[in-house]
């Protein structure tokens, strides 16, 4: 029968599967080293090998599944040298966004930011750890597909997905609210278009992660 309405686009059953992948990797439930064998992803998603094969292929390429042909396929283990290096890159990146193209900045991008900035606010309430660790990633989301350069955009979506899975308060790494007040700061500044005040609290928000971070696995390294 005809009709009127605009038809919904159907997803590809391999994006389902890295959705679902990607967020049991992101809430830590599948662990940093843990081993991925396709009949135990089989049964747990209900999908055959092959939307399997596709989305760890993906994941892979993002660094978040490290995949060894003819040995295993596993959850990318902790790096801190690299964890460490990505925040810096990553740091820069968004710093550099914030510089460049707030004064650029959308009525509709500043809402954006503001509706984002809710729903971190709203996981910090909760102490909801793993939603936290999503949402601020989608603010900071919002910041890199306002610039029109393709290259920073790619690097830096891929280095979040890496970086999520460590940086969130379920690591104790520090308390939440420090990063809340960074990211009201951040709106702030970007709602009036002041990109070099949003530049230098991003500078300082970063920082301060890394050295968290840093300070962290210091404390916790057995061997160090």
């Amino acid at each position: 029968m005809p009709t009127t309405d605009a038809p919904q686009p159907r997803r590809l059953l391999r994006d389902e599967v890295y959705d679902t992948i990607l967020g049991a990797i992101l809430d830590g439930t599948l662990e940093p080293g843990e081993i991925l064998h396709d009949e135990e992803l089989m049964t747990w998603l209900g999908s055959s090998r092959t939307p399997i094969r596709e989305a760890l292929n993906r994941l892979a390429e993002e660094d978040v599944v490290e995949l060894v042909p003819h040995r295993h396929t596993r959850v990318a283990p902790v790096n801190v040298a690299a964890i460490n290096e990505g925040l810096f890159v990553t740091g820069a990146i968004h710093e550099h966004i914030a510089r460049s193209s707030a004064a650029d900045l959308t009525d509709t991008q500043i809402a954006e930011f503001a509706e984002r900035l809710s729903q971190v606010e709203a996981a910090a309430l909760e102490g909801d750890a793993a939603a936290l660790g999503r949402t601020i990633r989608e603010y900071f989301l919002v910041l890199v597909r306002a610039t029109p350069n393709s290259v920073l955009r790619a690097k830096a979506e891929s280095l979040s997905l890496q970086l999520v899975r460590f940086l969130t308060p379920r690591e104790n790494l520090r308390t939440p609210q420090q990063a809340l007040e960074f990211l009201r700061s951040i709106t702030a500044a970007l709602a009036e278009r002041d990109g070099e005040r949003a530049g230098d609290f991003i500078h300082e928000l970063h920082e301060t992660t890394r050295s968290n971070f840093i300070e962290f696995y210091r404390e916790t390294d057995p061997t160090d």
